[in-house]
């Protein structure tokens, strides 16, 4: 699973882990705590009869759960994710009739887990490599609060942003085409009571670097005993035969992927044993698993036409129906892709996330508490589609842009704002491009520990994972736009105390496609390993690009169609990628403004942050009205502000700048040769003057060797300045 020792990739989490360097006592003595003392919080420590480890197997899943005390096990009330009608209450592993595990994935050693990367060798971004350690990652450990009808927020109300469906809801017919792909029959139009048909009825198969390889593939081989097998063979004959629990589901995988052991299925094996009760072990393997295997060996007559690879550089959408998306999963989650596991560098699909859901079985149980409660979104999602299968359709779109504005001399200001600190993107963003905060591999770490908002949002709507069998990372002009993909899940905290939550009943509205009103854009922030850097114009610019490419519409008509709906969004490249909320606001602000939307930004609970944006947004719109290249110079400038003074950033945030300078508040302005001046001058706007060399914007210098701001003798201004 990962590379060769001597030329293993640096990941985010090399760069949090720097800091445990030294600190070899406490990772010793982690290593030699036993069981029982990590376990020590849990509300049912199990015995050590019920601890089940590789050496430990019987000989088989029925004769274990014999075994299995119902003593240990919540009462059979507490409504799981294999029995109807799941509750939305929080609490995890209590709903499940397994013990109630507190605390182990809370560990100083694994506190990076959580952030998208996951620690695969395939996680490295390509920019800013020069930084050195990054800041403490700001990675929340609940879920935001609630929006309630009482809450407080500023700026617009949410209820009077543009959204979908506008009140001219009219598509196209559902076409195929070069750069659009239908893998359903055509003409089309959305039935709830009929699932679509795929196109065409016979397979075809195509293998190559184009295209998914598919594990039905006549091309897709191999070897037993020395003989070259056609490969779906040997699966269809393993996952026929009787699975009675998850050491022969196990097995079962293990017979098309030799390098598997048992050992790389403890985590399932936990799961199955320790947080299923009797009856929901029983409900699974007796019902849902044996649908979802007839589901994934009915891939070469649901998809039916080879599945392009949405590669760099190029624009193309793939429609597929929520069946065929389902039935993909499936075989995601019995691991039978070809070519997908290995992660070398030479490995063909390097550049693409991991899709077979090995690696989310894989590890050691006493710490993988997320990954237990993961499989419980995952189960809960084929319970739900194994019953009653959903009717829609799903279109993914790999969008980039080639063309950007010349930011630097835009004279817009910012669009109209709705703020609030409480509420989440998926719960109240209906109807919004809802923004999802993410890995440049899609998807990050969900099949792994990862566990912050990208990943939560994959669990929730699993339809997203799919993503990661055909989408090459994003390039920096590049965007993943989803539409239509369904929740299935509630879900309480966060990071290492993510939990699932319960059922959840999606009931949003569908267009003519069938595809729910619900838009997710993918964008991929920067990591930033040293603060002041991502003041840099070249830094602030890539970001603005990158969010400009996910908001943008091309070819869009804003005389004869309606306005697009609002962007939905919040603290994006925070966290554990180490942005500045501030900046990043403007940031999503900006291109926002230059796409044509407005903005709807929850602040993940945070008040100061809400107030201080929405504070800065009436400044810099009504106050002292100025263009987006004039913010940009304000960014720029504060950026060499802290660069030269890292007290000036503990004691003057970004938002707190930007006035300052032009109410003259700002200390040692005129001594300092690199903080700006300021002089009255006719023109409407304000334009930087650099002194020369690589601090130069516009091409002027200035005799005094000084950086001048020139301000216009507008209303506002006079107003509000000394």
């Amino acid at each position: 699973m990962s590379e060769p020792p001597s030329k293993k990739r640096k990941t985010i989490l090399d760069f949090f882990r720097r800091k445990e360097k030294g600190n070899k006592k406490d990772s010793v003595e982690k290593k030699e705590a036993p069981l029982d003392s990590v376990m020590s919080s849990s509300a049912d420590s199990k015995s050590k009869e019920s601890q089940i480890t590789p050496s430990d197997k019987p000989s088989s899943s029925k004769d274990f759960s014999r075994s299995v005390s119902d003593e240990n096990k919540h009462a059979q009330s507490a409504v799981g994710p294999l029995q109807e009608g799941g509750s939305s209450v929080s609490g995890g592993a209590s709903m499940y009739g397994g013990a109630s595990r507190k605390g182990d994935v809370s560990r100083t050693d694994s506190q990076n887990s959580y952030c998208s990367s996951d620690g695969d060798p395939t996680q490295e971004y390509d920019m800013l490599q020069d930084f050195t350690d990054p800041p403490t990652p700001d990675i929340p450990d609940h879920k935001p609060s609630q929006k309630r009808d009482d809450s407080l927020w500023k700026g617009k109300s949410l209820g009077s942003l543009y959204r979908n469906p506008p009140e001219m809801n009219l598509l196209p017919p559902l076409k195929s085409h070069p750069d659009h792909h239908v893998l359903i029959k055509l003409p089309y139009k959305y039935d709830p009571k009929e699932r679509p048909h795929p196109h065409p009825h016979h397979y075809t198969d195509k293998w190559d670097s184009y295209h998914v390889r598919m594990p039905c593939s006549n091309q897709s081989e191999f070897p037993v005993n020395n003989k070259i097998r056609r490969r779906w063979d040997i699966i269809e004959s393993a996952l026929r035969k009787p699975i009675p629990g998850p050491f022969e589901l196990a097995d079962a995988i293990s017979k098309y992927n030799t390098r598997l052991t048992d050992k790389n299925f403890r985590v399932l094996t936990e799961f199955c044993f320790d947080i299923l009760s009797n009856s929901e072990r029983t409900q699974f393997f007796d019902v849902i698993l044996p649908k979802t295997i007839k589901l994934a060996l009915s891939l070469p007559h649901l998809i039916t036409q080879p599945i392009p690879l949405l590669k760099r550089e190029k624009n193309k959408s793939i429609t597929l129906s929520q069946e065929q998306i389902a039935c993909l999963l499936a075989n995601a989650f019995l691991c039978t892709f070809p070519r997908r596991n290995a992660r070398g560098k030479s490995a063909e699909y390097y550049n693409y996330p991991s899709i077979n859901f090995n690696s989310l079985y894989d590890g050691d149980p006493r710490f993988q508490d997320v990954k237990l409660e993961k499989l419980k979104c995952i189960f809960n999602y084929f319970r739900r589609v194994t019953t009653a299968m959903p009717a829609g359709v799903v279109t993914f779109t790999r969008q980039c842009v080639d063309k950007f504005p010349d930011w630097k001399n835009l004279g817009d200001t910012l669009t109209d704002i709705h703020v609030s600190a409480e509420g989440t993107i998926e719960d109240d963003g209906d109807g919004l491009l809802q923004v999802d905060f993410a890995n440049k591999y899609m998807g990050g770490g969900v099949l792994g520990m990862g566990a912050v908002q990208e990943e939560i949002r994959f669990l929730i709507c699993p339809e997203m994972i799919v993503t990661r069998l055909f989408t090459e990372c994003l390039e920096k002009n590049e965007s993943l736009i989803m539409k239509g993909c369904e929740r299935f899940s509630n879900y309480s905290g966060y990071a290492g105390k993510f939990k699932w939550a319960g059922d959840f009943v999606d009931k949003t509205l569908r267009d003519q496609w069938g595809r729910l009103f619900t838009d997710v854009v993918a964008i991929d922030a920067l990591i930033i390993r040293e603060y002041s850097h991502q003041f840099k114009m070249g830094s602030v610019l890539r970001e603005i690009n990158k969010a400009y490419s996910g908001f943008f519409v091309p070819h869009y008509n804003f005389v004869t169609q309606p306005p697009l709906p609002a962007v939905c969004t919040g603290n994006w490249g925070c966290g554990a990628f180490g942005g500045d909320k501030r900046l990043k606001a403007l940031i999503q602000l900006i291109a926002a403004t230059q796409a044509r939307r407005e903005v709807s930004y929850f602040t993940f609970d945070d008040s100061l942050l809400r107030d201080e944006l929405y504070d800065i947004h009436v400044y810099l719109t009504k106050t002292n009205p100025m263009g987006i290249g004039n913010i940009l110079t304000l960014i720029e400038q504060y950026g060499k502000k802290i660069t030269d003074s890292k007290q000036f950033k503990k004691t003057t945030n970004l938002f707190q700048y930007i006035p300052k300078v032009f109410d003259g508040t700002l200390e040692n302005t005129d001594s300092e040769p690199e903080s700006p001046g300021f002089t009255r001058s006719d023109s409407r706007e304000m334009q930087y003057q650099g002194a020369g060399g690589e601090d130069e914007l516009d091409g002027h210098s200035n005799t005094a060797g000084k950086s001048t701001l020139h301000k216009s003798n507008s209303l506002d201004y006079k107003a509000h300045t000394p």
